[in-house]
């Protein structure tokens, strides 16, 4: 049972059901100012049902960990809690066979939602954007820990939605761990957190990417007996995750990017569910295509991308059409890490975002998060939140950086450029 263990003591605040004795005695409720409905959706489960306690116990461990890890010296997530004592922490059980029961148990619930939703899901602003987080925990909950937690306990659930763009698995030391907080966070607020798929959340990727891949992961995390029938639980639910989110009408998030741009959103409305792989033309656009890294004439067009596959690399004249016929303002995509976790492209209609700081340890790129906001004057603002890069010279806790450290130029581009009327 998990009733018990999913109610530990918070740090902080908390939010709880009004209690009788916070009301006014004698008091008779007006009917005409009740709301319909509860506030975390129509599908959500009940407060008192094993999946909500399951995901009530993951959400309130990874919440306490980002509490934790802004008091430590700052590490690379492969030096952080090895060994699965993260993912013991989160599950609250220690043995492979309990642990492979519970992700089962959260992979199932997590399905039922996203089968509730169309592959096309619309997404109401505010919202926070994420880009790829590839089994980097840590960095995931120093995103939240800067920038706002997504629980109804101390953080920002209630008035944010939350969009995680793909690629959470592959190379990471912590990938069950971003999947296990992802599907509890979409159990326990279905209606505020929306998933979308990425290119690695598929069997074949998970395979091929050898000792690097989510297959190994999980066979290193639950052992060589317990690891098949949550390997194939957690799949089973990535086949039911929509291939795009439209937020506020205006900004497109997918996790490549739009190909040849021959297609529009009602062909993201009818791709089929569930979805073992990506040989769909469409599918294979969104998930796999790149932009021109310049806006020059020379990279106008189509090309053939360095990825092979027949997978193209699109300029910035086949953005600006695309966002014009489909009354797109911005498209933001993931799919490849950038030094700033974050660059704005072609024209300012589309910005690439990664949110894994030092992308294979090697690599010394920040981490990000975009913020859309509406502004008083009814426009929807573009704010990039970065996770700054762990620099191997330093202990020092790790750095964020809002948008007003970004320096005016830049920001004077996104003013221009990434205002969109709601």
């Amino acid at each position: 049972s998990f009733r018990a263990a999913a109610k530990p003591p918070i740090t902080g605040v908390n939010s709880h059901i009004v209690p009788s004795e916070a009301v006014a005695s004698h008091m008779e409720f007006d009917p005409s100012v009740r709301a319909i409905g509860g506030w975390r959706g129509p599908t959500a489960p009940d407060r008192s049902s094993p999946e909500y306690l399951l995901a009530d116990c993951v959400i309130h461990a990874a919440m306490e960990m980002s509490r934790e890890i802004l008091k430590e010296d700052d590490v690379l997530d492969g030096d952080w809690m090895p060994k699965g004592a993260a993912l013991s922490k989160m599950l609250l059980v220690k043995s492979n066979e309990e642990r492979a029961e519970r992700i089962c148990k959260l992979a199932t619930a997590c399905q039922v939602q996203l089968g509730a939703q169309p592959s096309l899901v619309r997404v109401q602003p505010p919202t926070k954007v994420f880009g790829d987080i590839h089994g980097q925990f840590r960095d995931l909950l120093l995103l939240f820990s800067n920038y706002g937690f997504p629980s109804h306990r101390g953080g920002d659930i209630q008035t944010t939605t939350y969009v995680f763009n793909g690629d959470w698995v592959d190379r990471g030391a912590h990938q069950l761990e971003v999947v296990c907080l992802l599907f509890a966070l979409k159990v326990m607020y279905p209606a505020q957190i929306f998933l979308v798929r990425g290119n690695h959340e598929f069997r074949t990727m998970s395979e091929n990417m050898e000792e690097d891949g989510f297959l190994c992961h999980m066979k290193q995390q639950l052992g060589p007996q317990h690891w098949l029938e949550p390997y194939n639980a957690v799949h089973n639910t990535f086949d039911w995750l929509p291939v795009a989110a439209l937020v506020g009408g205006v900004v497109l998030v997918l996790h490549g990017g739009i190909g040849d741009g021959s297609w529009g959103l009602t062909d993201l409305e009818q791709v089929q569910r569930p979805m073992q792989d990506d040989s769909d033309d469409i599918v294979c656009n969104v998930l796999w295509s790149d932009p021109s890294d310049s806006d020059s004439a020379m990279r106008k067009g189509v090309h053939d991308n360095d990825r092979g596959g027949g997978i193209v690399e699109f300029g910035p004249d086949i953005t600006r059409a695309f966002c014009e016929r489909e009354g797109i303002s911005v498209v933001i995509r993931s799919h490849q890490y950038v030094r700033h976790g974050y660059k704005v492209m072609h024209s300012g209609r589309l910005i690439t975002l990664f949110s894994a700081r030092n992308y294979f340890e090697e690599e010394d790129n920040d981490g990000a998060l975009v913020l859309l906001a509406p502004d008083l004057n009814g426009h929807l603002r573009l704010h990039p939140k970065r996770l700054m890069k762990f620099n191997v010279t330093s202990t020092a806790t790790p750095s964020a950086h809002t948008p007003s450290e970004l320096g005016t130029g830049l920001l004077g581009m996104l003013r221009r450029f990434l205002s969109c009327m709601c």
